[in-house]
Formats: C-alpha cells, structure tokens, sequence
C-alpha cells in the first residue's frame, strides 16, 4: 500500500508541475479576467460531476464485497444520466445568463457531456482498482489539455475564451478513449440492463448517496471560497485566487490528501474487518509522520520563497496572492489529518458521521467569513481564514469521533 501511495505521489507530482506550466503559460497569453470567468465557469460546471469521486469510493467497497459489477454500473450509469442533465438544464443557463460567459450554448452543452463521460471511466477503472490505468490517465491529463489548447489556439487561431474550452471537451474525450481501450484489455464492457434491488444494492446505493454529499461538501468548501470571491470581491481579487491560490491549495491536495482516500482507506477498511487495531494504529502513526513533514515543508517554502516564485511565474498583478499561500501552509497539517480521520471513520463504516463532519466544516466556513467580513474587514483574507476555520473545525469533531469508534472497537 505505502508503495502505491509514493508512486501516485510521484506521478501527480509531474502532473502538477505541468497543470501548474500550462496556467502559467496561459496567464501570459490570455487575459486575466478571461481567465477567472473561465476557471469560475469549469469550477461551477464541474462540481455536479466532481461529486462522484464520493460516489468511486461505495462502488470499490460494494464491488470487493458483492462482485456485481453489473448491477453497479448500470445505477451509476443512471445517476451520472441524471447529474449530466441537471448539469445542462441549470448551469449552463447560470453561465450564460448569470456570470456571462460570452461563448456558444453548444461549447457548454459539450463541456457537460464531455466531463460526464470521463467521470464515468474513472469511476470505473477506480472500481476494478486498474492502478496501472490510474497513473497513467493522471500523467495524460494535462499533456492532452495542454496539446489540445496549443491546436486550437496557435494552429487554428481561435481566441478568446473558446480554445480553453475546446481544450477542456477535447482532453476529456481523448482521456475517456484512452481509458476505455486499455480498460477493455483487462474488463470486458458490462451491458445495459435493468437491475434487481436486492439488499446489497439498497445498501450500496445508501452508502453512495452519503458518501458522495459527504465528498460533494468537502469540494463545496474551496467552490463556496470562489463565490465569495466572486460575489464580494473584484475580477482582480477573484483572478488572484483563481489562476494562484487555489490551483496551488489543490495542487496540494491532490498531491497529499488524495492518496489517502485512494490507498488508505482500502488498507483501514480491510485492517478493521480484520480487527487488527495494532496496525491500524501504525498506519496513523505513520500519517502522522507524513503530514508533519509535507506541511514543514509547505509552509517553510511558502514563507521563503513564494513571493519571488509568484513574481517570478506570473504577472506582477497576481502577487497579492501570495499572503494567501501563506496562511493556507501553515493549517495544512488539518487537511492531511482531516482527511486520514475521515478515511477512519468510513472504513469504520459510520458513512453518515462523515457527512455531518463535511456539513460542519460548511457550515463553520460561511458563519467565519461573514463573521470577518462584517465585524473587522472587508479583505480578501476573510475568505481564506474562513476556508481555514472549516477545515479546523472538521479536524476537531473528526477527531473526538474516531477516538470514540476506536474505543468502541477495543472493547
């Protein structure tokens, strides 16, 4: 497990450094406020879809234990049907009407379907746990984004917004064909059928349904950063967490948290049906270590070199992003911590205290920030302590309930 582990680090690594290339690269060609409306667009556009990594995590358990790839497929084929239509029906009216992405209706329609498909592979590979697949499409995924944007913006001579787009329907395409030829090496394609509810597919579809509100919370509290952003703030504050701040933020978090959910939580799920809580116990201890470790060095990097880094990388307007880099790195450390205790609690298989921990961070966020907002200063920074004060606040009630679980267990 701890091979996998460093190994998806690796790779995501060098997908990072080029997601991080290929914004920067973008930053000096297209306009920053552009740019934000396009990343606000993809973030708003994405987060129907994005939910269904909560959704991957039901569907590894309940095929481990059931085997009925069939009967699990055909309700997420259904599911992501629904989430793709409820996409287009009411975010792309809110684009185009609302925020003003001044692009055709039928590049959006695309976008919907394009990300719904490649949600569904993933989803799918994560199932069969094809690893190999895994790595693969996350070192693939900025090299098509970035290739599919250097065609149509320098050989076709599309600007504006639109080739950012074509890059995003084009890379999720390539991607899904990708996974779709060398998933089929391994897994022949289930059919379409209709599917019997049987008890373990109630229980799988309960599992889902909270595991992936649960997941959809954690992702509400960087988004509902963004409409904050974007309701009390300006293009150019906005731009500054948009194209900086949270793409660094998710780097990290792809990088160091991810892996968890990915490879930790299949390991705890299996030590605690086993009730070795000895190794259970190591396992933390060696996250303990890990996070310790990863959030030095992110706020010893921050403090020391993100200024120049910015001012090196990016335009000289983008460096007021810098004091928020810094105050993310120092409670890092929470989102590490959070996310092994989360990974705890649903191996334990207490799904919906997980969700009332994701509903509290939520909720702590929007009560701190217009705490700040309203009651000491109008800054962009109100924004970040708030994102940081839900993060606290899931670590902490996280914290009592694993201990409780724990005990429970030992007795």
């Amino acid at each position: 497990m701890k091979k996998a582990f460093y190994q998806s680090i690796f790779i995501t690594l060098i997908s990072v450094f080029l997601n991080f290339g290929f914004k920067i690269f973008v930053a000096r060609v297209i306009d920053k406020e552009i740019l934000a409306l396009y990343f606000t667009a993809i973030d708003i556009f994405t987060i129907t879809l994005i939910i269904f990594v909560g959704f991957r995590s039901s569907m590894v358990v309940s095929f481990a234990k059931f085997k009925d790839d069939r009967a699990i497929l055909n309700i997420f084929r259904v599911v992501i049907v629904i989430a793709a239509l409820l996409s287009w029906s009411f975010v792309i009216p809110y684009l185009k009407h609302t925020i003003g992405i001044d692009i055709n209706y039928w590049y959006l329609v695309a976008t919907v379907l394009a990300l719904a498909t490649y949600t569904y592979l993933g989803n799918q590979i994560a199932m069969y746990r094809l690893y190999p697949i895994i790595n693969s499409v996350t070192f693939l995924e900025p090299i098509f984004l970035i290739a599919w944007f250097v065609i149509a913006f320098y050989l076709s001579g599309v600007q504006g917004i639109k080739p950012l787009f074509i890059a995003t329907i084009m890379s999720s395409l390539s991607l899904s064909l990708f996974i779709y030829f060398m998933r089929s090496k391994d897994i022949k394609t289930v059919p379409f059928s209709k599917v019997d509810l049987t008890q373990n597919m109630k229980t799988f579809m309960k599992n889902s349904a909270i595991s992936t509100i649960e997941f959809g919370s954690g992702i509400m509290m960087m988004y509902l950063s963004v409409v904050f952003m974007l309701e009390y703030f300006s293009k150019d504050e906005l731009g500054d967490f948009q194209v900086v701040s949270k793409p660094i933020f998710m780097y990290m978090i792809m990088l160091f948290v991810f892996p968890i959910f990915r490879f930790v939580l299949p390991e705890l799920s299996k030590l605690l049906a086993d009730n070795r809580l000895d190794d259970v116990r190591g396992l933390k201890n060696w996250i303990l270590r890990y996070a310790l470790i990863v959030s030095a060095l992110f706020i010893v990097i921050s403090v020391l070199y993100a200024r120049d880094i910015i001012a090196t990388m990016f335009d000289y307007s983008y460096h007021n992003a810098y004091i928020m880099i810094v105050h993310l790195s120092f409670f890092f450390i929470f989102v590490i911590l959070n996310a092994y205790q989360i990974a705890f609690i649903k191996a334990s298989g207490d799904f919906m205290s997980a969700l009332l921990i994701r509903l509290s961070g939520l909720v702590a966020l929007v009560v701190i920030f217009y705490g700040i907002y309203y009651l000491y200063e109008k800054s962009v920074i109100a924004v970040i302590l708030a994102l940081i004060g839900g993060y606290v606040m899931m670590f902490g009630i996280s914290f009592f309930v694993e201990r409780r679980i724990l005990k429970k267990l030992s007795e």
